[in-house]
């Protein structure tokens, strides 16, 4: 009898150990295959299924509070779906996160310029400095952050600091032909008509048929004495706005320079 009731607790211990194993290798293989949260999100992405995208890179940020990326992905999505200030808290995230993150960085700041451009265009001039210089704050190479703060310094008057501004936007990207149009506009304003004519020049060497830099050459040149250089400047303005349809403005810049030479003027349209 004792004998048979030791065979008989075998047969019980061995099943519940092969159990206890066989679980073990189960949670050793569930701890080595560990859902990869990241790569399901952008799988999601790929084929669009933003809502499901977004909740796959929370479950990442869950797993890891620190993962800049995922903040940023779950930014672009939301901007994507049409919520810009949802995305833009987002976007902060990530950069409090990684500074530096490049996708961040340039979702932040473009959304600091468009809320900017947009507050100058309808008059708030301060909110849109507010805006303007929280863009250049993120970014400070940002060529298009600081030629709308420019823009906004010289609504309000304040022509050294939209100079400074220009020259840095200029500095950011040399190729920007709007901020070299804005640069020479501003050193005219200013009364530095040599430095005006470099940044016109500039202009026309990239885009020969720009009418506006054709206008600011002849004002520089004519306060720089120069009335031949001035007139013709003047003519190829009136010439490039014909070229374009815009009768209109052709006969506001022959207007300009007829005062400007009332006696000579003779350009005809």
């Amino acid at each position: 009898m004792r004998m048979e009731r030791s065979n008989m607790k075998h047969w019980y211990i061995m099943p519940c150990l092969v159990l206890c194993g066989l679980s073990g290798l189960l949670l050793v293989a569930c701890a080595t295959e560990k859902k990869d949260f990241m790569a399901s999100a952008r799988e999601f992405e790929s084929r669009t299924l933003f809502a499901p995208a977004i909740e796959e890179y929370k479950e990442a940020i869950e797993e890891n509070p620190n993962n800049a990326e995922a903040y940023y992905r779950i930014g672009a999505l939301a901007n994507e779906l049409g919520n810009t200030e949802f995305a833009a808290q987002r976007f902060r995230q990530a950069l409090n996160i990684d500074a530096n993150h490049p996708g961040a960085k340039r979702a932040m700041t473009t959304y600091h310029i468009n809320r900017g451009t947009i507050a100058r265009q309808q008059g708030r001039l301060s909110a849109a400095r507010s805006e303007l210089q929280a863009a250049v704050r993120v970014d400070p190479r940002s060529s298009v952050a600081q030629l709308e703060l420019g823009r906004v310094h010289e609504a309000e008057g304040r022509l050294d600091e939209a100079i400074q501004a220009y020259i840095a936007s200029a500095e950011a990207d040399p190729q920007n032909i709007d901020t070299q149009l804005a640069l020479g506009q501003g050193y005219l304003a200013q009364k530095q008509y040599a430095e005006a004519v470099t940044a016109l020049k500039a202009v026309l060497d990239a885009n020969p048929a720009r009418a506006e830099a054709y206008i600011g050459l002849g004002e520089a040149y004519f306060h720089q004495g120069q009335k031949q250089a001035a007139q013709q400047a003047f003519e190829q303005a009136i010439r490039h706005y014909l070229l374009k349809g815009r009768r209109d403005l052709a006969q506001q810049v022959k207007e300009q320079a007829d005062t400007l030479f009332p006696q000579v003027s003779d350009t005809k349209q």
